[in-house]
């Protein structure tokens, strides 16, 4: 008995040794050196570890501005399907549900559509949601309605316009829906957001953070054929059918045509297609570094029994008013369809993923091309310089619908 007192009183003893001095939980983390806030930037492996770390405080952030290993790499989305495998490119994102459809991106956030046309933006690496006003509410500029076919139907609504009435289908993967064409820009610095969308080549909708509601922007009510769209710090291009470059602007209460403030307007894309080039598809882009207009063609080219798919980028010479085929971008990549180039000067990570490079999906290509009977996965990276393309490894069978995502582009 007195053996076990003595064993209790020296384990006793023992345990106030390994006591830890206690740390103040005052201390004021937003204060810690810059070299040694690098030092946690840098060891951080996890693109949303380091989102989350940005957004700190301000500190942390002007800091996290000057960390030299944190370029933008496109991710591949899958948004249907499932994969045991996990890959360094390839992210799971359990927030996409199935019926939801992405229509744009921007940044860290897409912007999704629900039944009833329930518009909302979506961050993929925080989860936050921004839900945008009902389409049912009332539209700014006139001239058209949206309700639902019945009052509790989930399978479609109707646009009622002065002109004519349309019915909107809730299948996403319908005709009408495939070929709409959406674009979002968001400042994740500031939160401000635009959103416009088209339907049916007839309907042109945008919103502005702070809107009351929906505007249209088509209140004629003449046939709108677009091509592509882009946005980018308030101002929405819109590259028509006919060629034309159209620029509204956002900064004031209403959307505004600028014409005179407008460089392209007299001088649409005019370049002819050799008899050898034949074009897939045509998208409009902004540049980060100038600022200026790209327009992009998906083709292919036939010599004999060859065929090559390639992509061809155009630029205004703003002096001679002349578009000019480019056959760099330098440290900007692009995301076929996404709008604006993103600066990075990438080094090659493997499959084709840097920079001056072009990121597509094979439904961006000439669908009946030998490449498809060969590739690995339906996302491509198209080199500019080089004109070469690299289909990255498909990850599972299963998958059957993937895109290109680039995080946190906003520095």
């Amino acid at each position: 008995m007195g053996n076990g007192l003595m064993r209790k009183k020296k384990k006793k003893k023992n345990n106030k040794k390994k006591k830890r001095p206690k740390v103040s939980r005052n201390r004021d983390w937003s204060k810690l050196p810059p070299d040694v806030l690098l030092k946690i930037f840098e060891s951080l492996k996890s693109p949303i570890d380091s989102h989350r770390a940005k957004t700190v405080c301000s500190n942390w952030y002007s800091v996290w501005k000057t960390c030299t290993n944190k370029p933008p790499y496109p991710w591949r989305i899958i948004h249907q399907g499932d994969s045991p495998t996990v890959e360094k490119l390839t992210r799971k994102l359990p927030l996409l549900s199935k019926t939801s459809y992405c229509m744009a991106s921007s940044g860290n956030n897409l912007l999704m559509v629900e039944r009833r046309l329930k518009f909302y933006i979506l961050n993929l690496l925080t989860g936050r949601r921004i839900n945008l006003p009902s389409m049912e509410s009332l539209i700014r500029g006139g001239q058209v309605t949206f309700k639902p076919e019945r009052e509790w139907s989930d399978d479609s609504g109707c646009f009622f316009g002065s002109y004519r009435n349309d019915n909107v289908s809730y299948e996403f993967d319908s005709v009408e829906w495939k070929n709409s064409v959406a674009v979002l820009w968001i400042n994740e610095t500031t939160g401000d957001y635009v959103v416009a969308w088209t339907f049916i080549q007839h309907y042109l909708f945008s919103y502005k953070k702070g809107d009351s509601s929906w505007c249209n922007l088509n209140h004629n009510g003449k046939s709108l054929v677009l091509f592509d769209m882009a946005c980018v710090n308030n101002k929405l291009y819109l590259y028509t059918a006919n060629h034309h470059i159209r620029i509204f602007d956002f900064s004031g209460v209403f959307p505004m045509e600028k014409k005179t403030e407008n460089p392209y307007w007299k001088y649409p894309f005019n370049v002819v297609e050799e008899p050898w080039e034949y074009v897939w598809k045509r998208k409009i882009a902004i540049q980060k570094s100038s600022g200026e207009v790209l327009i992009i063609l998906s083709l292919k080219q036939v010599f004999y029994e060859e065929e090559l798919l390639m992509f061809y980028i155009f630029k205004m010479n703003l002096e001679g008013c002349k578009w000019e085929r480019v056959y760099s971008i330098g440290d900007e990549m692009l995301v076929f369809g996404q709008g604006v180039t993103i600066a990075t000067a990438l080094k090659d990570l493997g499959d084709g993923i840097k920079s001056d490079s072009i990121y597509f999906i094979d439904k961006d290509v000439w669908p009946d091309h030998q490449d498809h009977d060969h590739r690995v996965s339906n996302c491509g990276v198209f080199d500019i310089t080089t004109s070469k393309i690299v289909w990255p490894k498909k990850i599972y069978c299963s998958i059957n619908e993937t895109q290109w995502f680039v995080r946190g582009v906003s520095y």
